[in-house]
């Protein structure tokens, strides 16, 4: 089963945004790309928020990132290594905040593997549980009602899901960590252009997509420039 490690990251105070994707992506991505077991590597850069809500207890957010492992365990192994010890090394460097997420995808349309370039407008949203919602059996019986609400959004080529399926391996590398407790699943809409996202957005199956799920309400959504690092 593969896994999906996402750490949400803030900017450190006093980084312009310039110095932080020029880090993020020539620096710390480098190093985060020789990480033993890694399988791809995907940064996603915020190019226009959406919506944030403010109650939830998240950092703020100005990435995304996303590495892929064959499982938990060989994300342990990684995470053992003395390529991660140099990327905890480099996160204070650059970010002011982190909150780790295990993720498991779910493919729900759209093309089985994301070519580099195919699709390039990004729509991604966080979520947590709406009040009464019991967590036992949230993915199984949202995969079973929610599913198939992207289809009917206008100009969406591909949507994958992804559920939290482990909150226990923060990272410790002298910055603030949000709570992974707030957060369920992570989601992923793709379009051919911006115009086509924010128009999808704008649609009443859009909204209800983000917005009306009667399972998950959104913390954040975003316009995602989406840099693939390996």
């Amino acid at each position: 089963m593969t896994i999906y490690r996402s750490a949400l990251i803030s900017r450190r105070e006093g980084l312009s945004e310039a110095r932080f994707r020029d880090h993020w992506i020539r620096i710390h991505g480098e190093l985060a790309s020789h990480l033993p077991g890694v399988g791809t590597y995907r940064q996603n850069h915020i190019a226009e928020r959406f919506h944030e809500a403010g109650d939830v207890p998240v950092q703020a957010i100005d990435g995304i990132s996303q590495l892929a492992f064959d499982s938990i365990a060989a994300m342990e192994v990684s995470d053992a290594s003395p390529e991660y010890a140099r990327v905890k090394a480099d996160i204070p460097l650059f970010q002011g905040g982190i909150t780790i997420l295990v993720l498991q995808a779910e493919r729900l349309f759209g093309s089985e593997r994301l070519e580099r370039g195919r699709h390039p407008a990004k729509l991604l949203w966080l979520s947590t549980r709406r009040a009464g919602v019991p967590a036992d059996g949230l993915q199984a019986r949202w995969l079973r009602e929610s599913a198939a609400a992207g289809v009917a959004v206008p100009g969406a080529r591909r949507q994958v899901q992804n559920f939290v399926v482990d909150r226990s391996h923060p990272v410790h590398a002298g910055v603030p960590a949000g709570s992974a407790d707030a957060v369920e699943a992570l989601s992923e809409l793709w379009f051919d252009d911006v115009e086509a996202l924010r128009a999808g957005l704008a649609s009443p199956a859009g909204q209800r997509l983000v917005h009306g799920d009667p399972l998950l309400a959104p913390i954040a959504a975003y316009r995602i420039e989406e840099i693939h690092i390996i």
